[in-house]
């Protein structure tokens, strides 16, 4: 009987083995239907047994130049000032249980007045960090050099509202996280800062401009081999004519020794980096000079010009209008929000150590034309799956 049992269970149509013709009805459907469901239980088993996938990094986009979370004011600073700025801004979180602040001083470029960088001073304080804007003497004729040296003279000036009576910021910051950042000649400027203050914490340069105009002292350039010290993020745009990327911004990302990040932004101008959320040339002229002041400039360069003066371009006031009007304010989404969120990032890192910032600036965001970084890099953050 066994042997005919194993014939019948060789020719048996059922692919399963736990088929048996000479078992109860009741029990061989049993094991009919287990067999049967056993390749979806399996399935179901193999699942629930894999760790869960955390959810995809996404890149800085749109949304990542709102506000913070935190009111902020402001503070005309001029008892600040000294030979080096001529103006300056305090913008704060007003919270007052807010302790151990950092803090970054921005200062503009060629021929901007001090509100031209004032869009990014309230975005920067909504979100923890002190934030104050600087405006120079001579903003037409102000190297890269000086500059630099307005950018750590009023830093420093800055630290000192720690410890004054009546500040607004008295018992608030912490002098140790300082960072700084520069437009055009300013970007030069905050790059000889991070080169000449290894203290600084990181350096934000915008649309760079090394001053190529000016004498060697004035201008920016890098020692061999450069300091690694202070890191870099460069922010500029592709079709900037008056700094073009190719010339500047590049060379300076390449001849940066420390951790750096350059972001170049598709179809983005000179302007473009002016604020959070990208802006405008149209908006960045809103607060020029008057037409009589401008009619006075120019009446001052003929007469400079027809006493042949050589030093013409650089003594006399320019003619056209100073940058003085905020563009690219902080909003909940802006299509070139990705210019906010990797600048805020950059500080979010370097002043505030939070390490979840890197997964963030590593990823390219949409609008880059150009993107790379160096020295900013996490084991898991180039997962891109």
């Amino acid at each position: 009987r066994l042997g005919n049992a194993e014939k019948r269970i060789q020719i048996c149509p059922h692919p399963r083995p736990l088929y048996s013709p000479w078992l109860a009805p009741p029990l061989r459907r049993l094991l009919f239907r287990l067999g049967e469901a056993w390749p979806s239980l399996s399935k179901v088993v193999v699942v629930a047994s894999r760790p869960p996938r955390s959810p995809p990094m996404s890149a800085l986009g749109p949304d990542s130049c709102a506000l913070g979370p935190h009111a902020t004011g402001k503070q005309d600073a001029q008892h600040l000032c000294n030979a080096s700025f001529a103006s300056a801004t305090i913008y704060y979180p007003t919270e007052s249980g807010l302790k151990s602040l950092p803090s970054v001083v921005i200062v503009g470029g060629w021929g901007c007045g001090e509100q031209a960088m004032a869009a990014w001073a309230p975005f920067y304080a909504s979100h923890g960090i002190v934030a104050m804007t600087i405006g120079t003497p001579s903003p037409f004729t102000d190297s890269p050099a000086v500059r630099s040296k307005a950018l750590l003279d009023a830093s420093l000036a800055l630290q000192g509202e720690h410890e004054r009576a009546d500040s607004v910021l008295r018992g608030r910051l912490d002098i140790s996280r300082r960072a700084v950042q520069g437009y055009s000649l300013g970007g030069g400027g905050a790059q000889l800062a991070a080169l000449a203050d290894p203290t600084l914490k990181c350096v934000i340069a915008l649309a760079p401009d090394g001053g190529y105009m000016f004498p060697s002292k004035h201008s920016l350039s890098f020692p061999s081999p450069p300091p690694t010290a202070v890191p870099v993020l460069i922010l500029c745009g592709d079709n900037d004519e008056e700094a073009p990327p190719k010339k500047f911004g590049w060379p300076h990302y390449r001849q940066t020794g420390a951790a750096k990040l350059i972001f170049e932004v598709e179809g983005g101008d000179h302007y473009t980096p002016l604020g959070p959320a990208g802006g405008t040339k149209h908006q960045a002229e809103a607060g020029s000079m008057s037409m009589e002041l401008w009619c006075v400039n120019c009446s001052t360069i003929c007469a400079c010009w027809m006493c042949q003066c050589p030093l013409a371009l650089w003594c006399t006031p320019c003619p056209c209008a100073t940058l003085n009007g905020p563009t690219g304010h902080a909003a909940d989404r802006a299509p070139r929000g990705a210019i906010g969120g990797v600048a805020l990032a950059w500080l979010r890192l370097f002043l505030l150590d939070d390490e979840t910032a890197r997964s963030q600036l590593v990823l390219r965001p949409d609008i880059a034309s150009g993107f790379e970084c160096s020295g900013i890099e996490a084991p898991l953050a180039m997962d891109r799956s």
